[in-house]
C-alpha cells in the first residue's frame, strides 16, 4: 500500500482555515474542524456523535450500501447523503455505486465514506482538505463527485471501444460477462446521477445549511456539470444496449446459417441413405444377382447426389 493510500485511510482531522492536522479527536481543540473518514468503525462514529451532537443512527446509515441520496435537515446539523461510483477496474463486486455521507452544523463538517472515491488523480481528493469553510468543502465535494463520475464514465467509454469489435467478430466473446457487468454499472450510475441531481436541486431551493447560506450561482454551475454527466451516462448506456442488440442479431444470423447448412447437408445425405435403405431390405430387388450391383448402386447414388450438391452450392445453401 502506498503512502498516499495509507494517508487517505486514516481518521483525518484537520482545522478549517489553518490546515493543522490532529492525531485524534480528543486532542483537537474547539475550533472549526474537517473530519474525513474511510473504513470507519462504530467507535469512530460514536466519538463523532458525542463530539458534534449528531444522531448515531444517521451516521450508521452511511454504512448501508443501499442508502439512497437525500438531504436531511435537523435542529443541530444537516445530513447530506450522495452516491458515488466504485472502481470499475475491480470486476468481482456486488455493487456499482455506494453512499457517502456529509454532516455539518455550519461550523464543522464531517465526511463519512465506505471506501476511497475513484478519481483520475489522487491529489484531487486531498485538495478537499485545503478548504477553509464548510461551504467551500461542500462545493468542492460536489465537484469531486462529478469528477469521479466523469472519470468512471471515461473508463466505461474505453471499455466499450475495446470490447465492441470482439463482441461483433468473435463467435464466443471472451469478455461477454464483463460487458454484462458494464451494462449493469451504466444503469446504476445513471440512477445515482439522477438521485444526486434531485438532492442538489433541493439543496439549491433550501440554499441554507444550518446558519450558513450557500451560493445559488455556484450550485447552478454544479447542476449544469451534473446534467452533462447524466447525458453522457445515458449515451453510454444506449451504446451498450445497441452493442448487445447487435450481438443478439449476429448470434441469430449465425444460428440461421448453421441451421441452413445442416438442413442442406441432411438433404444431400438423405439420397444415398434412402437408396442404401431400399437395397438393405430382405426382399427381391433388381441387380441382386449382379456381381457389379454395389458399384452400379453407388454410381447411381453419386449421379443423383453430385448434381444436387452443385445446385445447393449455386444457391449458396452450403
Amino acid at each position: 500500500m502506498s503512502g498516499t493510500e495509507k494517508e487517505r485511510r486514516t481518521f483525518t482531522i484537520i482545522e478549517l482555515g489553518s490546515g493543522i492536522k490532529h492525531d485524534s479527536l480528543d486532542a483537537a481543540p474547539d475550533v472549526p474542524l474537517l473530519i474525513d473518514l474511510v473504513d470507519f468503525t462504530l467507535e469512530d462514529l460514536a466519538k463523532i456523535s458525542q463530539r458534534f451532537e449528531i444522531d448515531l443512527e444517521d451516521l450508521q446509515d452511511v454504512q448501508d450500501l443501499d442508502e439512497r441520496p437525500r438531504l436531511q435537515i435537523e435542529d443541530k446539523y444537516t445530513m447530506l447523503v450522495l452516491r458515488v461510483p466504485v472502481n470499475l477496474e475491480v470486476t468481482e463486486r456486488p455493487y456499482s455505486t455506494y453512499p457517502i455521507g456529509v454532516f455539518t452544523n455550519g461550523r464543522d463538517i464531517i465526511i463519512v465514506k465506505n471506501q476511497i472515491v475513484p478519481l483520475r488523480k489522487d491529489r484531487v481528493w486531498l485538495k478537499l482538505r485545503n478548504r477553509t469553510t464548510p461551504g467551500e468543502v461542500i462545493y468542492y465535494l460536489w465537484e469531486t463527485i462529478i469528477k469521479s463520475f466523469e472519470y468512471t464514465l471515461d473508463i466505461v467509454e474505453g471499455t466499450i471501444n475495446n470490447m465492441e469489435s470482439r463482441l461483433l467478430t468473435e463467435h464466443y466473446p471472451s469478455q461477454l460477462e464483463r460487458f454484462f457487468q458494464l451494462s449493469r454499472d451504466a444503469i446504476f450510475m445513471e440512477t445515482a446521477l439522477k438521485t444526486n441531481m434531485r438532492v442538489l436541486r433541493r439543496l439549491k431551493r433550501v440554499h441554507m445549511i444550518g446558519k450558513m447560506a450557500l451560493d445559488t450561482d455556484r450550485l447552478e454551475e454544479l447542476e449544469v456539470d451534473l446534467e452533462q454527466q447524466m447525458a453522457l451516462s445515458a449515451i453510454y448506456r444506449d451504446l451498450i444496449d445497441n452493442a448487445m442488440k447487435s450481438y443478439d442479431s449476429i448470434v441469430g444470423h449465425n444460428l440461421s446459417e448453421v441451421m441452413k447448412t445442416l438442413t442442406a447437408i441432411s438433404l444431400i445425405v438423405s439420397v444415398p441413405t434412402l437408396i442404401a435403405s431400399l437395397y438393405g431390405m430382405n426382399v427381391g430387388l433388381p441387380l441382386e444377382s449382379d456381381p457389379l450391383a454395389f458399384v452400379i448402386i453407388t454410381l447411381f447414388s453419386l449421379i443423383i447426389t453430385v448434381p444436387l450438391l452443385f445446385y445447393l452450392k449455386f444457391k449458396n445453401l452450403v
